[in-house]
Protein backbone atom coordinates (compact mmCIF):
# COMPACT_ATOMS: atom_id res chain seq x y z
CA UNK A 1 0.00 0.00 0.00
CA UNK A 2 2.81 2.20 0.78
CA UNK A 3 4.43 1.50 -2.45
CA UNK A 4 1.42 2.50 -4.37
CA UNK A 5 0.84 5.41 -2.42
CA UNK A 6 4.60 6.71 -3.35
CA UNK A 7 4.17 5.73 -7.24
CA UNK A 8 1.07 7.62 -7.32
CA UNK A 9 2.81 10.91 -5.49
CA UNK A 10 5.52 10.44 -8.41
CA UNK A 11 3.26 10.21 -11.05
CA UNK A 12 1.04 13.50 -9.83
CA UNK A 13 4.61 15.18 -9.64
CA UNK A 14 5.43 14.11 -12.71
CA UNK A 15 1.86 15.45 -14.30
CA UNK A 16 2.93 18.92 -12.25
CA UNK A 17 6.32 18.94 -13.72
CA UNK A 18 4.66 18.64 -17.13
CA UNK A 19 1.80 20.93 -16.94
CA UNK A 20 4.45 23.35 -15.88
CA UNK A 21 6.30 23.05 -18.93
CA UNK A 22 3.54 23.27 -21.22
CA UNK A 23 2.28 26.38 -19.55
CA UNK A 24 5.75 27.74 -19.32
CA UNK A 25 6.26 27.09 -22.67
CA UNK A 26 3.34 28.56 -23.53
CA UNK A 27 4.33 32.17 -21.61
CA UNK A 28 7.59 31.86 -23.47
CA UNK A 29 4.65 32.22 -26.91
CA UNK A 30 2.83 35.05 -24.84
CA UNK A 31 5.27 37.45 -24.56
CA UNK A 32 7.18 36.56 -28.50
CA UNK A 33 3.51 38.15 -29.06
CA UNK A 34 4.39 41.12 -27.27
CA UNK A 35 7.44 41.91 -28.87
CA UNK A 36 9.50 40.08 -26.52
CA UNK A 37 12.91 39.59 -27.97
CA UNK A 38 14.54 37.62 -24.69
CA UNK A 39 11.83 35.49 -24.96
CA UNK A 40 12.67 34.51 -28.75
CA UNK A 41 16.06 33.48 -27.05
CA UNK A 42 14.17 31.36 -24.07
CA UNK A 43 12.01 29.86 -27.40
CA UNK A 44 15.23 28.49 -28.88
CA UNK A 45 17.18 27.48 -26.19
CA UNK A 46 14.41 25.72 -25.26
CA UNK A 47 13.58 23.56 -28.66
CA UNK A 48 16.12 24.42 -31.23
CA UNK A 49 17.95 20.92 -30.36
CA UNK A 50 14.58 19.35 -31.16
CA UNK A 51 13.63 21.69 -34.33
CA UNK A 52 16.93 20.54 -35.53
CA UNK A 53 16.62 16.83 -35.19
CA UNK A 54 13.20 17.22 -36.75
CA UNK A 55 14.90 18.64 -39.79
CA UNK A 56 17.75 16.39 -39.98
CA UNK A 57 15.37 13.27 -40.13
CA UNK A 58 13.75 14.77 -43.02
CA UNK A 59 16.58 16.52 -45.00
CA UNK A 60 19.68 14.17 -44.01
CA UNK A 61 21.99 17.21 -44.17
CA UNK A 62 22.83 19.37 -41.18
CA UNK A 63 23.59 22.91 -43.10
CA UNK A 64 20.03 22.50 -44.32
CA UNK A 65 18.87 21.58 -40.89
CA UNK A 66 20.40 25.04 -39.88
CA UNK A 67 18.45 26.76 -42.26
CA UNK A 68 15.20 25.00 -41.30
CA UNK A 69 15.58 26.14 -37.75
CA UNK A 70 16.42 29.57 -38.46
CA UNK A 71 13.08 29.80 -40.13
CA UNK A 72 11.16 28.24 -37.68
CA UNK A 73 12.34 30.65 -35.21
CA UNK A 74 11.20 33.28 -37.50
CA UNK A 75 8.44 32.15 -38.26
CA UNK A 76 7.46 31.74 -34.56
CA UNK A 77 8.84 35.80 -33.71
CA UNK A 78 6.26 36.62 -36.82
CA UNK A 79 2.94 34.10 -35.56
CA UNK A 80 3.13 33.70 -32.12
CA UNK A 81 0.13 36.08 -32.00
CA UNK A 82 -1.67 33.38 -33.97
CA UNK A 83 -0.77 30.33 -31.79
CA UNK A 84 -3.64 28.81 -30.38
CA UNK A 85 -2.75 26.34 -27.68
CA UNK A 86 -6.47 24.78 -27.74
CA UNK A 87 -4.67 23.37 -31.61
CA UNK A 88 -2.09 21.79 -29.58
CA UNK A 89 1.40 22.33 -27.68
CA UNK A 90 4.08 24.80 -28.12
CA UNK A 91 6.38 21.56 -29.06
CA UNK A 92 3.61 20.69 -31.76
CA UNK A 93 3.22 23.41 -33.30
CA UNK A 94 7.13 24.22 -33.75
CA UNK A 95 6.97 20.61 -34.91
CA UNK A 96 4.54 20.89 -37.62
CA UNK A 97 5.98 24.07 -38.58
CA UNK A 98 9.91 21.88 -38.93
CA UNK A 99 7.74 19.51 -41.09
CA UNK A 100 5.93 21.13 -43.72
CA UNK A 101 9.16 23.71 -44.26
CA UNK A 102 11.68 20.81 -44.30
CA UNK A 103 9.41 18.83 -46.20
CA UNK A 104 8.90 21.61 -49.07
CA UNK A 105 12.70 21.79 -49.32
CA UNK A 106 12.71 18.52 -49.47
CA UNK A 107 10.66 18.34 -51.95
CA UNK A 108 12.39 21.48 -54.13
CA UNK A 109 15.66 20.02 -54.18
CA UNK A 110 13.83 16.49 -55.61
CA UNK A 111 12.23 18.22 -58.10
CA UNK A 112 15.35 20.76 -59.47
CA UNK A 113 17.99 18.02 -58.93
CA UNK A 114 17.10 17.39 -62.92
CA UNK A 115 18.25 20.70 -63.71
CA UNK A 116 21.30 20.51 -61.71
CA UNK A 117 22.30 17.12 -63.02
CA UNK A 118 21.68 18.80 -66.93
CA UNK A 119 23.76 21.48 -66.02
CA UNK A 120 26.55 19.52 -64.41
CA UNK A 121 26.85 17.88 -67.74
CA UNK A 122 27.52 20.69 -70.04
CA UNK A 123 30.08 22.74 -68.34
CA UNK A 124 32.58 23.51 -65.50
CA UNK A 125 30.84 24.51 -62.06
CA UNK A 126 34.28 27.17 -62.11
CA UNK A 127 32.50 29.39 -65.34
CA UNK A 128 31.00 32.51 -64.17
CA UNK A 129 26.95 32.11 -64.49
CA UNK A 130 24.57 34.60 -66.66
CA UNK A 131 20.88 34.41 -66.05
CA UNK A 132 20.12 33.93 -70.07
CA UNK A 133 22.40 31.06 -70.13
CA UNK A 134 20.25 28.91 -67.75
CA UNK A 135 17.40 29.27 -70.71
CA UNK A 136 19.99 28.16 -73.09
CA UNK A 137 20.54 24.77 -71.33
CA UNK A 138 16.63 23.71 -72.43
CA UNK A 139 15.14 23.84 -75.31
CA UNK A 140 12.61 26.28 -76.28
CA UNK A 141 9.00 25.35 -76.07
CA UNK A 142 9.50 23.15 -72.51
CA UNK A 143 7.46 23.46 -69.70
CA UNK A 144 11.53 23.83 -68.15
CA UNK A 145 12.38 26.40 -70.20
CA UNK A 146 8.89 28.07 -70.12
CA UNK A 147 8.90 28.15 -66.25
CA UNK A 148 12.35 29.76 -66.18
CA UNK A 149 11.96 32.51 -68.71
CA UNK A 150 8.96 33.73 -66.87
CA UNK A 151 11.56 34.48 -64.09
CA UNK A 152 13.43 37.42 -63.34
CA UNK A 153 17.15 37.49 -64.43
CA UNK A 154 18.12 38.27 -60.84
CA UNK A 155 15.67 35.33 -60.05
CA UNK A 156 17.23 32.84 -62.29
CA UNK A 157 20.66 33.82 -60.93
CA UNK A 158 20.10 33.38 -57.79
CA UNK A 159 18.57 29.66 -58.59
CA UNK A 160 21.82 29.27 -60.31
CA UNK A 161 23.80 29.63 -57.78
CA UNK A 162 21.63 27.66 -55.16
CA UNK A 163 21.25 24.74 -56.92
CA UNK A 164 23.77 24.60 -60.09
CA UNK A 165 26.75 25.78 -57.91
CA UNK A 166 25.75 24.51 -54.73
CA UNK A 167 26.00 27.76 -52.54
CA UNK A 168 24.25 28.22 -49.34
CA UNK A 169 22.40 31.20 -48.84
CA UNK A 170 25.07 33.25 -46.91
CA UNK A 171 27.61 32.47 -49.32
CA UNK A 172 25.20 33.40 -52.14
CA UNK A 173 24.60 36.68 -50.04
CA UNK A 174 28.23 37.21 -49.54
CA UNK A 175 29.03 36.47 -53.33
CA UNK A 176 26.27 38.56 -54.86
CA UNK A 177 26.11 41.57 -51.72
CA UNK A 178 22.62 41.23 -51.46
CA UNK A 179 21.32 40.81 -47.83
CA UNK A 180 20.62 37.50 -46.44
CA UNK A 181 16.77 38.00 -46.26
CA UNK A 182 16.42 39.18 -49.53
CA UNK A 183 18.30 35.78 -50.76
CA UNK A 184 15.99 33.87 -48.90
CA UNK A 185 12.95 35.79 -50.75
CA UNK A 186 13.99 36.01 -53.90
CA UNK A 187 14.78 32.04 -54.04
CA UNK A 188 11.37 31.26 -52.03
CA UNK A 189 9.25 33.31 -54.13
CA UNK A 190 11.09 31.62 -57.53
CA UNK A 191 10.67 28.23 -56.28
CA UNK A 192 7.22 28.77 -55.72
CA UNK A 193 6.44 30.41 -59.33
CA UNK A 194 8.35 27.37 -60.75
CA UNK A 195 6.08 24.92 -58.65
CA UNK A 196 3.19 25.90 -59.85
CA UNK A 197 4.49 25.47 -63.72
CA UNK A 198 5.37 22.00 -63.21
Amino acid sequence: MIGATTNSNKQNAGNRNAEFRTDDARDIVDRISRGDESALSDLYGRFAVLVHQVARRILRSNECAQEIVCDVFVHAWQTAKNYDPLRGSVQAWLIVATRHRAIDRLRAYRRYSVLHAHWACGRACTEPLHPDEILAQYQEGTSVHSALASLSPLRRHLLALAFFEDLTHEEISRKIGLPLGTVKSHLRRALKTLRGSF
